[in-house]
């Protein structure tokens, strides 16, 4: 009879050493990386921002509305140890967005590795036909135009990047492969979200999941 290939629940010609490794968690740092967040004064955005300092990210918080983003920016960077600062972004405005993207590049430390776009509105205007047609342009303006113009602007960074290989400072990015770009979308993008009257707002995560 055939020896077992197994003692104690082990194979027995197993000699294999496992390689040292400094741990799981440092397999998901950030540290030295650059993040932008949109949206990031409050509720999903706020939590994205700290979630990524925690991690080792330097993080640029972006607001339009909620100055409240400038203390929080601050607790981060406090707590965290990691640069966070806010700015104050209208990103239905392209040029806006750009320059405020290559402010943050500049400020930090001269790369962008990630872009959370998470800045969006609803729709609170009840049925479409009496909603005010300003209102319509704003919903798709923030949730859908936004959310381009964001990756239009970070991608002309990772592009530049990956061609030359260095931040804007000239160094070296060894550690660079490409960026990452997410968007918060929302059931209501996959679902008619009956009976909230908001066509505009499904519609627009609805493109936006399409977009990325």
């Amino acid at each position: 009879m055939a020896a077992s290939p197994q003692k104690d629940g082990l194979f027995v010609h197993d000699n294999t050493t496992a390689p040292a490794h400094p741990g799981l968690l440092s397999m998901f740092s950030l540290k030295g990386k650059t993040a932008i967040v949109t949206g990031a004064g409050a509720g999903i955005g706020l939590a994205v921002a700290s979630g990524l300092a925690e991690a080792g990210a330097n993080v640029a918080m972006w607001y339009s509305s909620n100055p409240s983003c400038i203390e929080r920016a601050a607790e981060i960077a406090s707590k965290y140890g990691v640069q966070a600062q806010a700015y104050k972004v209208e990103i239905t405005k392209p040029e806006a967005v750009q320059e405020a993207v290559d402010q943050v590049v500049k400020d930090f430390n001269g790369r962008l590795d990630v872009f959370i776009a998470n800045a969006g509105v609803p729709w609170t205007k009840g049925p479409m036909v009496d909603g005010p047609l300003d209102h319509y342009q704003n919903v798709v303006d923030v949730d859908l135009n936004g959310t381009f113009y964001c990756a239009r602007a970070a991608a002309t960074h990772w592009r530049r990047q990956k061609e030359e290989g260095t931040d804007i400072n000239g160094n070296a990015l060894n550690n660079f492969t490409y960026g990452s770009f997410v968007a918060t979308a929302s059931m209501s993008g996959h679902i008619v979200n009956f009976p909230q009257m908001q066509a505009a707002y499904n519609a627009s995560k609805a493109a936006v999941i399409h977009l990325c």
